[in-house]
């Protein structure tokens, strides 16, 4: 989050043209020490390139991750006091879960308008379904315990016990979906501007950044791994928050 933020204001990165032809990285012969990456073929330094792609990839993952748990968690309330309507979606996201997201999105990426707006949209769409099926499917394992069996029996709404005590009681389930969620939707977005869908040159991202520097891999791979390399360490970081939390839970 650190660099995603600062980027400009720390850094001051820019895409400008610096050189007329591109540059190997600082530690290789006729490097230039103040592009420690080096710059591509249009003069651009990468290590700029990568901080841009970065900031870039960051915002739209959190964009995405945004509103699948805005629209979720409006259906999964609605849901729990509507069986017709929880019946209905949960059929359909039942047949939704079949398809691999990541499979899903390439594929209905090449049925529509090829930009950014349109592929967050269908991330949205193919991750939404899982994400609400597993908070409900946790909703519910809580309306059956016997703690809320008995205040149920003591005549305490459904609209209180939900509201008092299942979604305290879920927050860390809840927590721990929504961080899954970031990693899988950062891999998801990476991916896909990788192979070439919603390339927007005013709006770089990493796996954009990927597929414009493989044309320098042989002079400077570092170039195309270091994208690769922020996306794995951020990833990984992200699980290992995730172990943390179900480390938590099962201490609690």
């Amino acid at each position: 989050m650190f660099v995603a933020l600062s980027t400009r204001w720390f850094f001051h990165a820019h895409l400008d043209p610096i050189y007329a032809v591109s540059l190997p990285p600082a530690w290789v012969i006729n490097g230039d020490i103040n592009h420690i990456l080096g710059t591509n073929a249009q003069g651009q330094d990468i290590f700029y390139y990568l901080l841009i792609g970065y900031r870039s990839t960051i915002a739209m993952t959190m964009k995405a991750v945004f509103y699948v748990v805005l629209v979720g968690s409006i259906l999964n309330y609605i849901m729990f006091f509507i069986p017709i309507l929880r019946a209905v979606i949960l059929l359909l996201f039942r047949f939704c879960m079949v398809i691999p997201p990541l499979l899903a999105v390439i594929v209905i990426s090449l049925l529509i308008e090829d930009n950014i707006t349109n592929m967050l949209v269908v991330i949205v769409l193919s991750y939404m379904p899982r994400f609400i099926y597993n908070i409900y499917q946790q909703m519910i394992r809580e309306w059956h315990k016997i703690y809320i069996t008995a205040y149920r029996l003591d005549g305490l709404s459904a609209f209180t016990i939900l509201n008092s005590y299942i979604i305290p009681n879920i927050l860390p389930v809840y927590l721990t979906e929504l961080v899954s969620l970031f990693g899988t939707a950062i891999l998801a977005i990476t991916t896909l501007t990788f192979l070439g869908f919603a390339n927007d040159i005013s709006r770089p991202d990493l796996g954009m950044m990927m597929f414009q520097m493989k044309d320098i891999i042989t002079t400077n791979y570092w170039a195309f791994l270091s994208p690769g390399i922020a996306v794995a360490i951020t990833i990984t970081l992200v699980y290992l928050f995730i172990f943390g939390l179900y480390g938590r839970q099962a201490s609690n």
